[in-house]
């Protein structure tokens, strides 16, 4: 009978610890990841779709937002150049698609989502298969800023 006592008491410990950690988000943590390939639009090779994860949190005034980019240059391979700061105004980049107009849930949860980079607000050039530099670069509604840049493959 203590065993089965004891044995019961171990599973509720376990139990609640791990359901504790399974619900609990990150307090006040901003973090993102680009995930797998950029996708280029079969209809507009100035248009291509990043996937990331993310987390954020909205603070007092929602003031998130998020910025993505991927820049490709002539042959279309990982070219360091890429990775400078301005490099897309240097002449490194040949295509550009870049947008601030995707919208991000910023509720201290972790979200997965396709953002959509274009020419709307700048860019130039048509993407295409081989490798580009993507720039996923969030702003938390608290102040908070983290980025994800990372060559990737391009389809």
């Amino acid at each position: 009978m203590r065993k089965a006592v004891l044995a019961a008491a171990a599973v509720a410990v376990i139990v609640v610890a791990t359901a504790g950690i399974a619900v609990a988000a990150p307090s006040g943590k901003t973090d993102a990841q680009v995930l797998g390939n950029v996708r280029i639009d079969a209809s507009d090779p100035t248009v291509a779709y990043v996937t990331a994860r993310y987390i954020c949190n909205g603070g007092a005034t929602d003031e998130s937002h998020l910025w993505v980019s991927v820049k490709q240059n002539a042959d279309a391979g990982a070219n360091p150049l890429l990775k400078e700061e301005e490099s897309g105004f240097g002449g490194y980049a040949t295509a550009w698609s870049s947008s601030h107009r995707n919208p991000v849930t910023c509720d201290g949860q972790w979200h997965v989502g396709s953002f959509t980079v274009d020419q709307e607000e700048y860019g130039w050039g048509e993407l295409r298969g081989g490798q580009a530099y993507v720039q996923f670069c969030l702003f938390g509604g608290d102040g908070t800023f983290v980025s994800s840049m990372r060559f990737a493959a391009i389809q």
